[in-house]
């Protein structure tokens, strides 16, 4: 439309024309208050990693549950999810119940989640190589229990013969047979719940893959195996190591040397470092690697099924060290000096013994 035939039309018709410019700025209002929410419903570079287990009880207002997702890192601006559900006409149609919130997901989607009602199951991940203490933290972090009860029930918990222990100094015997998996827990459940499903899981696992078998016809402990494994998950970034690595730790058992893993002496000061210390190596613990020959008292995580098999099937080679390279793969070399080339030349300062 012209000039020209817009002046006649607000000439000739003007409640026509007032209506429709009435209708151009609705709906550009409309427009920019859509833009407005969904800029301030996005949550993401705010919100934590991983979900989060939210419990809406009967009786909380939008407002008590828009700082409830605020408090559990959630949401970023409370306002702007109260705006998102009114603006939809749902403020009165979130449900009380449990979710399973992910971090990162817009006011939007949270809203629609919340309409649809509560969940019955409640999904966790158990990474490879994580400890007892990391998965009760993890479990904690996400709402779905209490660290220090779930670390209590793993203390004593073996419920498989090839669990069981005398030694005083292992932390957990369920240490290193909660398999690392994603499971899908019924809402309630308690911590021992989840560590018998955890710990389940592990057994079922080792008999599916036959791994159960060929420890049994081999006459090794499965224990032992397992605690080797939980080191050589830890010390390899990438799978295709794995063999080579544990074909390095079986050998120094075998000569008596000390197996001597920095992943020991982080699992006894319970933090990740980056550079284990000289100083670190001269801890007295037993699971100090440097300072005893043989296994540490038990596992120190869970260890995948291809770790398990590297230990199973080493990759027989003549060497006796490696070094982390700075993309994680290692360095390996044959003799203590080639160790020595290898550590100047990553340009890392690691223990010498």
């Amino acid at each position: 439309m012209d000039i020209e035939k817009l002046k006649t039309l607000v000439r000739d018709n003007p409640v026509q024309a007032a209506a429709g410019a009435l209708a151009v700025l609705l709906i550009a209002g409309v427009v920019a208050f859509t833009i407005y929410l969904n800029g301030q419903g996005n949550n993401k570079g705010f919100a934590v990693e991983g979900s989060r287990l939210i419990v809406v009880k009967d009786g909380m207002t939008t407002a008590d549950i828009a700082e409830l997702l605020h408090e559990k890192k959630l949401v970023k601006n409370p306002a702007a999810f109260k705006m998102e559900a009114r603006w939809k006409g749902l403020a009165t149609k979130l449900q009380a119940g449990a979710y399973q919130i992910d971090g990162g997901m817009s006011n939007q989607q949270i809203v629609d989640v919340m309409v649809k009602g509560r969940i019955k199951q409640v999904r966790f991940t158990v990474p490879e190589g994580y400890s007892v203490a990391k998965t009760a933290k993890k479990l904690e972090a996400e709402g779905l229990g209490s660290a220090d009860k779930f670390m209590a029930a793993a203390k004593d918990y073996a419920p498989y013969p090839y669990m069981q222990t005398d030694d005083s100094n292992v932390l957990f015997k369920a240490e290193g047979f909660i398999y690392p998996a994603t499971y899908d827990f019924p809402v309630g459940i308690s911590e021992q719940g989840m560590l018998k499903m955890m710990v389940a899981q592990f057994d079922k696992e080792m008999q599916s893959s036959g791994i159960a078998k060929t420890v049994a016809e081999r006459n090794l402990p499965l224990r032992d195996v397992v605690n080797m494994a939980s080191m050589v998950e830890l010390e390899a970034v990438f799978a295709e190591e794995q063999p080579k690595i544990a074909g390095v730790f079986l050998k120094r058992v075998a000569i008596g040397m000390p197996i001597q893993s920095d992943t020991t002496i982080q699992y006894l000061l319970g933090t990740q470092k980056e550079v284990v210390t000289f100083a670190d190596t001269k801890i007295q613990s037993p699971y100090n690697t440097y300072q005893n020959p043989g296994l540490p008292p038990g596992p120190i995580g869970s260890p995948g099924l291809t770790a398990i098999k590297a230990v199973l099937q080493p990759e027989q080679t003549d060497y006796l060290y490696f070094v982390a390279e700075k993309d994680g793969h290692h360095r390996f070399t044959k003799t203590y000096a080639e160790h020595l080339k290898a550590v100047s030349y990553t340009h890392l300062t690691l223990p010498t013994t």
